[in-house]
């Protein structure tokens, strides 16, 4: 399995321990309108989602199944999203726009999910706007997709394994 770590920080600013050393970075969806406006957050957080299906289209996948799901009952409420979540559960096989969704609400904070296709690809999120995908094949061209729009790419592996 080639597995990877997909996020906005740059490695150049990790220190010889691994840790990301710019602490005037964002880390969290909260910081919307603070440290970076909602049009940053929206671009930051589009690309995020863009990873996860430019990935999958390299991948020919459509749907992927709910692993691991924990909700935010106060954030579903801000973000407007108990019907879509009340439709959702551990098992569920979802499509491309349901992933979208869940990702989004992953990366808002109301909810915490992984996402599988069997021994094909999973997408996990960590804190801070850390992601990890793996996939059974290597999807280079995907690889250098998500590079070109503005995240970082490292061979990892998830710790949510």
């Amino acid at each position: 399995m080639y597995s990877w770590r997909i996020t906005k920080y740059n490695p150049a600013k990790r220190n010889e321990s691994g840790h990301y050393t710019d602490l005037d970075e964002w880390t969290c969806f909260s910081e919307a309108g603070k440290k970076l406006t909602m049009d940053e957050y929206l671009d930051i957080e589009k690309r995020y989602i863009d990873a996860i299906m430019i990935v999958m289209d390299e991948m020919n996948i459509d749907n992927l199944f709910i692993e691991s799901l924990e909700l935010y009952p106060e954030e579903i409420t801000v973000q407007d999203a108990r019907e879509f979540i009340s439709k959702l559960w551990v098992g569920k096989k979802i499509n491309k726009l349901e992933i979208q969704g869940i990702a989004r609400l992953t990366l808002r904070n109301a909810v915490w999910c992984k996402l599988r296709l069997r021994n094909r690809f999973f997408v996990h999120f960590g804190y801070d706007y850390y992601m990890f995908i793996g996939v059974s094949d290597s999807c280079t061209k995907a690889l250098e997709k998500i590079k070109s729009i503005g995240l970082y790419v490292e061979d990892y592996d998830s710790p949510y394994l």
